[in-house]
């Protein structure tokens, strides 16, 4: 397993530090082209729509792919400041990685939110998405640490899978879409490391009662991003029809909604779950027997990885 350390990630974040008005500038989105990867929309999951219906679909999902990495950051910033105190007055390296950290965080909350208006500029109407995020980071932030941080862990990996996977393959892509999320990325991958290390903190500090608890929560909170991925298809549906100009018929609607689950599923949880980084850490602080919990909670709502 790579080796990381806070100041070796402060460093990069020093190099990489991106402003909101660099990546955005006047930019808008192109009409023409897809707005969202086809691995992580659910077009490629349908047969019911044409090829311009299925373009337009990544469109009203880019809304929603950018909404919810927006809603996760509301618990991951605070999550990360909270951390950040144990090393105030002593470890230094540490404290200014976090600090930036949750920073970082933050201006991405803000660079969604605007990219969100930009999607409903081009739109040109504004699309609806899963609300109640302040509700979800305190639900989210009663829970153990270490499930708080093995969620994150897995969200922060997914954002590295998802760029090199899906953002730089799709040649039908808006270069718009590919810019954002490439600035996004950079700055990911510092956080992805030090999750790393303060999980691997986290989870020295349990006894095994404690992890057994941290397993509970962290399969709690696995359900609860799949209620939230749930609602935010139903709301996708009715942004596709407004986008389309016209209502969605009742066979149309079944197979888009379990099309569009199984990629959020994928792309939200999937994507991570299954990133070998995440795997060699969620095997680094669980037993077997926990692992095996896991791996039987997510059978029933992930499948296969896609090629």
């Amino acid at each position: 397993m790579p080796k990381y350390s806070y100041a070796r990630s402060l460093a990069n974040a020093q190099k990489v530090n991106w402003r909101i008005e660099e990546v955005l500038g006047d930019r808008a989105f192109d009409p023409g082209r897809r707005w969202l990867p086809l691995r992580l929309s659910g077009a490629s999951q349908v047969n019911v729509l044409d090829e311009d219906e299925r373009r337009k679909l990544t469109q009203v999902e880019m809304a929603s792919y950018a909404h919810l990495f927006g809603y996760v950051e509301e618990f991951i910033a605070p999550k990360v400041t909270e951390l950040s105190r144990d090393f105030a007055l002593e470890g230094r390296e540490a404290f200014d990685a976090l600090t930036s950290f949750a920073a970082e965080e933050v201006k991405h909350m803000h660079l969604f939110r605007q990219l969100r208006g930009r999607v409903d500029a081009a739109l040109g109407f504004e699309t609806s998405l899963v609300g109640g995020e302040s509700a979800t980071a305190r639900y989210v932030l009663s829970k153990s640490s270490g499930a708080v941080l093995l969620l994150t862990a897995c969200i922060e990996w997914l954002t590295q899978r998802h760029f090199t996977e899906a953002f730089t393959e799709d040649a039908g892509l808006d270069p718009f879409t590919r810019q954002v999320f490439r600035a996004h990325w950079q700055e990911e991958a510092q956080h992805a490391q030090l999750d790393h290390l303060e999980t691997l903190r986290a989870f020295a500090a349990l006894d095994e009662a404690q992890r057994d608890q941290a397993i509970d929560d962290l399969l709690e909170l696995v359900g609860a991003v799949d209620g939230l991925l749930q609602q935010q298809v139903a709301l996708d549906l009715a942004n596709l029809a407004r986008h389309l100009g016209r209502a969605l018929d009742e066979g149309e609607r079944a197979e888009l909604e379990q099309g569009l689950l199984r990629a959020k599923r994928w792309t939200f949880l999937e994507s991570g779950v299954t990133h070998p980084r995440f795997q060699e850490l969620f095997a680094e602080v669980t037993t077997p027997a926990q692992q095996a919990r896991v791996g039987a909670a997510l059978a029933g709502l992930l499948e296969p990885a896609r090629a």
